[in-house]
């Protein structure tokens, strides 16, 4: 697990300083696609941004991001400085060496500041920082012109020729089995970004396309999936697919498939032979794009597909799309219920560890976020839906959306997909993490949104409450609030009997005078509607040697068990609310307390 941990982390390190770029690689794929001599609209003028772009302004982009990844803008700016050494020093678009100047040369500058600290005079802070960061910058920037340019050229010349080798063998289409499970690891951005779009650019330039730009971000293999999940599947993953497959084939977020990967893992083999038929049938027709897409969607694919180029591409991707659909369909028709989603048999440690935690209550939320691998698909996706779906309840929270690895320090609550769990706990520690199986429809997500849900008000009247009230010992006390749920239609009357049956398994009483009374797990058959009674025992009931003063009986039919808990326990834990309930001496005082 550690070792996966580190190859993650060096993949969203690679990762995270191409992603923010990914605009300019757009920019320099549009320039290349329209205006180049085989472009939609040749312009020899125009035309010339493209080397300066491709030489200078992505590498250049991607060391001063490595840098500031590391060390902030001084480390962005060293970061450029050295990366221009490489650039200058080399004959091929430098974004390996980039990737290395960058980040290696922040830690460098952060080093030194770390260790001149405390020992400059005052007033020579600003000529210290100017200077050093001139000086050394200089210094990496001749390192990278002499020795790091030719080895970075020496490096793509060699990994160009054994690209060009794998399609002249006609073996390019076995590296699908290396990428798309790499995908379902959350490596796709990595995998993409930080290794295929450096390789695909620079073979781009040269021959004026690339099919290095399908092998990760095509949208058939997951959209066959998907569509097979949609035909033959069951349940949440049968009711949740054609929402995927939307998301997935024209907003281009493959994340959205990977827990349908997880709910059946060998179901991996049908994306991998999909891409490996589509990459095997562009090779055969000599087709490829013209520049990075990113999302990996349809739209993405017609739009940077060469002059006279699109249909064959497009007709690649259905390919994809249709052998990953015809293996998918025997393995989801085949499965066993217990392969479900909703019972997926990779996640339950997770689900069972913060289902046990203590939950936040909605007074004590105010942001939410949402967490994917890059913070950039899914999760933008699914902050957006549950921000439309909160603000019919509330405007004063804030549902925004993260980097796993980088959560903001306000968040309250981190929704994540199961398989990031843990590095969900790693970023943010202080946060109540949720694991969803599904960003679209999954429970997790109404139980939050119940939460804030006011329905609690519609359980609770003062005819409800019962005060200056007297028992001889606890289960008497438990029978009268037994019997005031009953009287009030909200449960049969075996649940009383549960009650006390809960009672002598585990104590209700909660501490700071107050007593919760409910049924078993086995009694909420027993429950008609869900309602809650209030008693009042001025002398007290004995529980054990504590004293319970009121007495809050509680029946939650469905989900609602859980909600009317979460409600009481936001006033029971106000000290000053708390007060007032136990010295209240009228009924409307007390439900003005409690409602």
């Amino acid at each position: 697990m550690k070792r996966i941990d580190k190859i993650q982390n060096f993949g969203r390190a690679l990762s995270a300083m191409v992603m923010p770029n990914i605009g300019a690689f757009i920019a320099w794929g549009l320039i290349t696609a329209i205006f180049m001599p085989t472009g939609w609209w040749p312009n020899a003028t125009i035309d010339h941004l493209r080397e300066p772009l491709l030489n200078y302004l992505l590498p250049l982009l991607i060391g001063y991001t490595g840098g500031y990844n590391v060390a902030g803008k001084r480390g962005g700016v060293i970061g450029a400085i050295s990366t221009a050494g490489v650039v200058v020093g080399g004959n091929v678009p430098m974004f390996v060496g980039a990737m290395i100047m960058g980040p290696l040369s922040a830690w460098i500058i952060k080093k030194f500041d770390e260790k001149v600290e405390g020992h400059i005079r005052p007033g020579f802070e600003m000529l210290v920082d100017n200077f050093s960061l001139g000086i050394i910058g200089m210094i990496l920037a001749i390192i990278g012109f002499l020795t790091l340019g030719n080895t970075v050229t020496w490096l793509s010349m060699w990994v160009g020729e054994g690209i060009k080798w794998l399609m002249m063998k006609h073996l390019l289409p076995l590296v699908s089995v290396i990428i798309e499970p790499a995908k379902v690891m959350f490596l796709n951005n990595a995998v993409n970004h930080g290794i295929l779009t450096p390789l695909g650019v620079a073979q781009a330039e040269e021959f004026g396309k690339s099919i290095i730009f399908m092998l990760e971000s095509n949208p058939g293999p997951g959209f066959g999936m998907l569509m097979a999940y949609w035909v033959f599947g069951k349940g949440i993953e049968k009711s949740s697919a054609p929402g995927a497959v939307l998301i997935q084939f024209i907003g281009g977020i493959h994340e959205i498939y990977y827990p349908y990967v997880f709910s059946r893992p060998r179901i991996i083999i049908a994306p991998i032979c999909g891409s490996s038929a589509c990459i095997l049938f562009l090779l055969y027709v000599k087709a490829g794009l013209i520049g990075v897409i990113s999302p990996g969607s349809i739209i993405s694919v017609i739009l940077m597909s060469p002059r006279g180029e699109t249909l064959l591409l497009v007709s690649g991707v259905l390919i994809a799309a249709i052998v990953s659909f015809l293996i998918s369909a025997p393995i989801i028709k085949n499965s066993s219920a217990v392969e479900k989603m909703a019972e997926n048999k990779f996640t339950p440690k997770y689900k069972q560890k913060h289902d046990s935690s203590v939950k936040k209550s909605c007074a004590e939320i105010h942001h939410i976020i949402f967490a994917c691998d890059a913070g950039m698909g899914s999760s933008a996706l699914a902050a957006s839906s549950f921000q439309k779906r909160l603000k019919q309840i509330t405007d004063s929270v804030s549902v925004k959306h993260a980097s796993v690895s980088s959560v903001p320090q306000e968040a309250d609550v981190v929704v994540c997909l199961s398989a990031l769990v843990g590095r969900a706990e790693h970023s943010a520690p202080w946060a109540e993490i949720i694991p969803l199986e599904n960003f679209l429809q999954d429970p997790a997500l109404d139980e939050l949104l119940s939460r804030f849900s006011k329905n609690e008000r519609e359980l609770f009247s003062v005819e409800n409450i019962y005060i200056n009230q007297k028992a001889d010992d606890k289960f008497s006390a438990i029978r009268m609030v037994g019997e005031a749920l009953v009287k009030g239609g909200y449960v049969n009357r075996k649940y009383i009997d549960a009650m006390i049956e809960r009672e002598n398994v585990s104590s209700v009483y909660m501490g700071q005078g107050v007593a919760l009374p409910h049924g078993t797990e086995e009694a909420k058959l027993e429950i008609i509607s869900s309602g809650i009674v209030v008693f009042g025992f001025p002398q007290g009931v004995d529980f054990e040697g504590e004293k319970a003063y009121i007495l809050l009986g509680v029946a939650g039919k469905g989900d609602d068990h859980m909600k009317i808990l979460e409600h009481l326990g936001e006033t029971l834990e106000d000290e000053e609310k708390l007060s007032r309930l136990l010295h209240a001496t009228t009924k409307e005082d007390i439900y003005e307390i409690l409602k």
